[in-house]
């Protein structure tokens, strides 16, 4: 090739990486602007919602709120939309794997309108699967607008996606091991930069956004004892297990759900199962990040408030009875005509699971152990053996929870429970 069309190569070369960089730049301040907006509508819906709600008392506004979310957001979807809304990781996955990376712009608004009202009236399971589907069509279309070609449309899409889980966990690290782990794309050097920008500035505008305050905040300190060491790896079987109750119980739902002939029907059997559950324990009410946050720091007590039995046999069958019900409210919640996400879920059982561990193991006199490291174990030991993505679980945790020095146990507890929900439920 002569130098001078070497050159001009080079100089088209460097013009398409300025522009995915800058493509990537802008998207991520989007994202991370949306996630921000996104968290608000959900906290404001949700305090409107159980305003009248008395902490130590029974309340029936759980029976009959869940019931309105789910059948509006269904109706949104429906008739309003027109388009299949939840499920958003399991579409993306299918749109990478078929090499799409054309999305429609409205994307970038619906699913999290619907999935405001999901969450804001008390479905129980998360924010990140809307967000991730927003995201990506944010990401796509300012593609379109930077005239990114195909191929890099769908990267484009992909590390969106990305961005949308790194700003509503505001965990840079763990949107870009979503992208890798969860989604399956496989990049090379640019494409990677290219998602760490968009994610590390998704991350950044959120966190901004919402004042430089972590969803989780850990008071205590933090730290790893070796005398820990077996309790975590026994511990981490059990998350292990668990899982593998989690999914076989979910997929039972959503089979049970699926089945149902007319969507109005389904709307209202799941919506009442939510209710049901919310009802019985409505500590299940939303994401549940506000009630993690007090079991981290050692507020037990929170997860009895408004159970409908009492909690006069104390905090041990509260904790039970979550585990139990949370994989039928959130598969009720998202096979049900709700829109939501499936990751917040496992991160709110694996808390529950954590701090049950700790709790029971000082009520039997085995040994004393840190409810709070525990707890936060839990959360990647639940997701690493529910979503089978264990990289994503273990530094998503450590992030959302600014807890650096629990890195070690919460690898161990992840590794260990997703091999072990693996071997059970293949």
């Amino acid at each position: 090739m002569p130098v001078g069309g070497r050159f001009i190569l080079m100089n088209n070369l460097k013009s398409v990486k300025l522009r995915i960089a800058l493509a990537a730049l802008v998207a991520g301040m989007i994202i991370g602007i949306s996630a921000g907006l996104f968290k608000w509508g959900i906290r404001s819906l949700s305090s409107l919602c159980t305003s009248g709600f008395r902490p130590g008392n029974s309340n029936t506004v759980m029976l009959w709120v869940p019931i309105v979310g789910i059948v509006v957001a269904g109706l949104l979807a429906r008739y309003v939309f027109r388009r299949r809304l939840e499920h958003a990781t399991a579409q993306l996955r299918v749109m990478i794997a078929e090499r799409q990376g054309s999305m429609s712009p409205l994307l970038a608004v619906e699913p999290l309108v619907a999935s405001t009202v999901t969450l804001g009236c008390g479905g129980s399971a998360g924010s990140e699967g809307p967000i991730a589907f927003a995201g990506a069509a944010v990401a796509s279309n300012l593609g379109k607008r930077f005239g990114l070609s195909p191929q890099q449309l769908m990267v484009m899409m992909a590390c969106g996606a990305g961005a949308g889980i790194a700003a509503i966990f505001k965990a840079p690290v763990g949107g870009v091991l979503f992208t890798v782990e969860v989604l399956g794309l496989s990049l090379d050097r640019d494409s990677l930069l290219q998602l760490v920008l968009m994610c590390v500035t998704s991350a950044l505008t959120c966190f901004a956004f919402s004042g430089f305050t972590p969803d989780m905040a850990v008071c205590h300190p933090v730290g790893f004892e070796m005398t820990h060491l077996l309790p975590t790896m026994f511990f981490g079987v059990v998350c292990g297990v668990y899982s593998a109750y989690y999914l076989r119980t979910g997929m039972m739902t959503r089979r049970a759900l699926e089945s149902l002939s007319r969507d109005w029907i389904r709307w209202i059997v799941a919506g009442c199962v939510l209710a049901l559950a919310l009802f019985c324990f409505p500590a299940l009410y939303g994401e549940g990040y506000r009630l993690m946050d007090k079991v981290v720091n050692g507020d037990l007590a929170a997860v009895a408030d408004g159970v409908a039995f009492g909690a006069g046999h104390g905090l041990v069958p509260v904790f039970v009875g979550i585990l139990l019900v949370k994989s039928f409210a959130c598969y009720a919640t998202n096979s049900g005509g709700g829109v939501a996400g499936d990751f917040a879920p496992t991160l709110f059982a694996g808390c529950m699971a954590g701090a049950l561990f700790a709790l029971g193991a000082g009520s039997v006199g085995l040994c004393r152990l840190p409810v709070g490291n525990f707890a936060i174990a839990g959360m990647a030991g639940v997701m690493a053996g529910v979503i089978r993505a264990p990289f994503m679980a273990i530094f998503l945790t450590v992030e959302m929870c600014f807890a650096s020095g629990m890195l070690f146990p919460v690898a161990i507890c992840a590794c260990v429970s997703y091999f072990v929900s693996r071997s059970i439920a293949a």
